[in-house]
Formats: structure tokens, sequence, C-alpha cells
């Protein structure tokens, strides 16, 4: 399967949708064509609520559903202090399904099939892998990765949990020959086993060219996060700081500039079926900042 190999031929591309996609001169609302496709179920990553579901985890669940979230998308701090029992029974008790689940390095590493066995009992559908440590991110590493994901997917699915890998802006840094660690992931890992889960902010940031990303690997990425960026971009292209990026360049979806509608066309040629708000530093009031990102996506027309 052929792959973007060169930097340069990626920031040629990605000339090809960066002005619909990033807009400096204003804010871009969310479309409201009269006909078209839309999104049929939404949901939310369970950090952005990670301080409210701090304060009253219940309740908290029962906010997403009652904002009109469709489903959940877990992570591990969601696991701690109850049984998977306990959580399924509190998921359910608010109507909120958990298809997705993002799982710690070690728990694809080191213990697959446990894994696997406790995202089944909660009816997830995917395990996903959502970060690597700053000194995991060599070229040697990368290889490293995509093995393990293979030997862990072979596992997992037979639990009937497939494995995805969720991005930030560091997968399509060079590291040498125009290679990326997004390169290394989509070539070596095996696409009857491994899928993606594409951060569209992050993606944006590190000069991704979605469609160009998309056509290459056809129906590799799955799941998606979706969360929107100001028109500062240029100024955090290169940062590194998590915190001033999350809480100076990322909005609530329909808040920012990137066009959702030109990204959810390419539906077909992507494979998404999964699509989860998300934002690391949301404003409060959360109801409301939730509500703006759920809004949005549920009015969005493609």
């Amino acid at each position: 399967m052929t792959q973007l190999t060169s930097i340069s031929r990626r920031e040629a591309l990605f000339g090809s949708l960066a002005l619909t996609l990033l807009s400096a001169c204003q804010t871009m609302p969310a479309r409201s064509a009269a006909t078209g496709r839309s999104l049929d179920k939404i949901g939310i990553q369970t950090y952005t609520l990670r301080e409210a579901l701090g304060e009253d985890f219940v309740g908290t669940f029962e906010m997403i559903k009652e904002v009109g979230y469709d489903y959940v998308e877990l992570n591990g701090r969601n696991f701690e202090g109850r049984s998977v029992s306990e959580l399924k029974a509190i998921l359910d008790g608010a109507g909120l399904p958990a298809p997705a689940s993002h799982l710690s390095y070690e728990e694809f590493s080191d213990t697959p099939e446990q894994s696997a066995d406790m995202l089944a009992e909660l009816d997830c559908k995917y395990a996903i892998l959502p970060y690597l440590s700053d000194d995991q991110r060599g070229l040697d590493d990368y290889k490293r990765h995509a093995e393990m994901l293979n030997t862990a997917a072979d596992i997992m699915r037979g639990s009937g949990v497939g494995v995805a890998y969720h991005n930030h802006q560091f997968e399509f840094d060079d590291l040498g020959g125009g290679v990326t660690g997004m390169d290394i992931l989509l070539s070596e890992t095996d696409p009857t086993l491994v899928d993606f889960e594409i951060d569209l902010f992050w993606a944006i940031l590190g000069r991704a060219d979605l469609p160009a990303l998309f056509s290459a690997n056809p129906g590799r990425f799955k799941l998606s996060h979706v969360k929107d960026m100001n028109s500062s971009v240029e100024a955090y292209r290169d940062s590194l700081d998590y915190s001033k990026i999350t809480s100076e360049l990322m909005v609530n979806v329909g808040e920012g500039v990137i066009d959702f509608g030109e990204i959810f066309a390419l539906n077909d040629v992507s494979g998404m079926r999964y699509f989860i708000a998300e934002h690391d530093n949301p404003k409060q009031p959360y109801r409301q900042s939730i509500a703006t990102s759920y809004e949005t996506l549920k009015g969005l027309r493609f």
C-alpha cells in the first residue's frame, strides 16, 4: 500500500485542504446546508469531563446523556475505584454505551487477553492506544510499536475487541528521509487487525494532509476525535507545550476554523464510523461546553 514518505510532498499536498480547514480570518460556524449527510450518532471522550467525573461520577454521565450524546469513549481514569461490572451498571443506568476505550501501553503489551476480556464485558468494540512517551518516538520505536499492536490485536480479536491507534502531532514529524511515525504505523501494522483513531486537531496541527492520508490508507480510520482550533495555529506549529496548546489553541467544536464537513465528506474513503467530541481543557460550565460541540456536530451537513 502506497504511503506518504516525503515531508515536502506532504506539505505540498497539505495546501489542498488547508484553506478550507483553517480559515485564518474568521471563525467558521457549522454548515447548515438544507440537504446532505449527517452524523447518525455522536460520542464524547470522557477525558473532556475528568474533573466533573471526579466530583460526581454518576451525575456527569447523566448530564452527558441529557445533552444528547449517544455514547462515550472511556479512558483509564474511569476504571479507578470501581469494578467493571459497577462501571457497566452506571453506563447502562445513564443509557450510554461505550463502544471504545483508551488503554495504557502496558495493557496492550503485557495483558492483552485480560484487557480484551474487561472491555468485552463493557461491550466495547475497540481498545485504543492513545499516547507514546517522549522517549518512545524514534524510527525503531515505531517499528516495535507496530509489531506490538499486531500481536495484541491478534489476541484481542478472540474476545471480539478491535485495536486502534490514536495520534497526536508528533507522529507526523520527519524521522529522517521524510519518513514519519505515522508512515511506519500504517505500513507495518496489519490492516485486517489494526485501525486508527484520527485526532483531527492534532493531525492538522502536525501538517497532515487528510485527503492524501485517507486515500493512501482507505478504510483504516474507523474512529475520530473531533476537536476544533482557533485561527492562531501557526503560532503553535512547533510547540510541545501541551498545556498551552490545549488551553489557548483548542476550542469547542463549532467555535473554531476547522471545516469538519470537508473532512466527513470523505468518510467513504477514510472509513470513519465513530465521531467522538473532545476538548482537553474545556471552559466551565462544562455542560455548556459539551453542548456547543454536540449541537455543532448534530447540525452538521456534508
